[in-house]
């Protein structure tokens, strides 16, 4: 039961951060744009650029989530640097973000922190699918 919980806590975040892709993709046009629309047009299709590479950096980061515990349940042990690191990267950029831009990023402390605890709880159940003994 507890692995159960722990796994889909997992899933559910990994799910929370590639959804979180399109929900940043869309700011772009919502609230960037109208602010940057008088810079040069070179400068705003640079910005337009790193925008939309953070939120396809979203996206693959959910899918090597989803990956990775479709792995963890078949018994592999070696992809938790796969949360971790993501984990380590959304904590420290959720607390900076919240410190000097506002209290919203405090959803990717959020989020990095069930990643990795859901993680933590996982490492040692890793290899129970395959043999009970472990």
């Amino acid at each position: 039961m507890r692995r159960k919980l722990f796994s889909a806590l997992f899933l559910v975040t990994a799910l929370s951060i590639a959804l979180g892709a399109f929900g940043h993709g869309h700011q772009w046009s919502k609230h960037v744009l109208p602010v940057v629309a008088g810079l040069d047009p070179g400068m705003i299709r640079l910005l337009a650029l790193v925008w939309f590479w953070v939120s396809a950096t979203m996206l693959v980061f959910g899918f090597l989530l989803v990956w990775t515990w479709w792995r963890i349940g078949r018994g592999e042990r070696d992809l938790l640097v796969v949360p971790w690191t993501v984990g380590a990267m959304y904590f420290t950029e959720g607390l900076y973000g919240a410190l000097h831009l506002g209290a919203f990023f405090l959803l990717f402390v959020l989020q990095a922190v069930l990643l990795c605890g859901s993680a933590w709880a996982l490492r040692g159940a890793a290899g129970n699918t395959r043999n009970p003994a472990c």
